[in-house]
């Protein structure tokens, strides 16, 4: 494994990304709207930092999973990423560089939101930490849907209903009590419940066992789809 390959990898997609609206706009919408509910809802009732938790959630159950599956997608469809496996990258190399650089640029707009929500010190380290999780866990359900999708439009039919579940099951679970009792299992449920319960201090094993298991669940699927697939 090369690191020179990994970096030229994460920085052909910098620069792609920069010429591709649709992904910019992932990056950017949730950052946006959290700004703009926050400065604008100012009521007593709903506490300083719901809406930034809120679409930090939803940043984090959707973003990495529909930039990374559509990624790989259009490189498919246009035939860039058989270019790649035959210039000698490995396949490894590629979804190291493409998985950095979703990371990069989602933790970018992790940091405005934390910003807004006013986390400082130990605060602004537990909320960063508590979503990188997430977004780690949403990076390999979004690797899987590039794997098994053969073009762009694929991938995007196989993750919306995915980042539907992950970023919307924690929004209704606020108003739903049955929701929230049957989407536990989700990890953008305890991402959720995480962020809404801090400071650390007060943090349960069972949120971190659930997120952990989600995301070993995931890598497993991953590395089966991974060998019988390939890319």
């Amino acid at each position: 494994m090369s690191y020179h390959v990994i970096k030229a990898i994460f920085i052909k997609q910098y620069k792609d990304t920069l010429k591709n609206i649709s992904i910019l706009i992932q990056l950017i919408m949730f950052p946006a709207i959290s700004i703009v509910m926050t400065s604008s809802i100012q009521v007593s009732e709903i506490p300083s930092q719901y809406f930034v938790i809120l679409f930090a959630t939803m940043y984090v159950g959707m973003t990495p999973i529909i930039m990374i599956s559509n990624i790989m997608g259009e490189e498919k469809e246009k035939g860039s990423l058989k270019m790649l496996m035959m210039s000698n990258v490995k396949p490894t190399e590629y979804i190291l560089g493409v998985s950095l650089f979703v990371m990069v640029g989602c933790l970018i707009g992790l940091f405005v939101m934390a910003m807004v929500g006013g986390y400082r010190g130990i605060e602004l380290i537990t909320f960063v930490g508590i979503c990188s999780l997430g977004m780690l866990t949403s990076i390999f359900l979004g690797s899987v849907i590039g794997i098994v999708a053969k073009d762009q439009i694929a991938s995007n039919s196989l993750s919306v209903p995915a980042m539907l579940i992950c970023s919307f099951v924690p929004m209704l679970s606020m108003f739903n009590e049955n929701i929230r009792h049957y989407g536990g299992f989700i990890y953008t449920q305890q991402i959720n419940e995480l962020l809404t319960h801090s400071p650390i201090t007060s943090f349960s094993l069972q949120p971190f066992v659930i997120i952990f298991l989600n995301m070993m669940v995931l890598l497993g699927i991953y590395i089966y789809v991974f060998q019988k697939r390939k890319l």
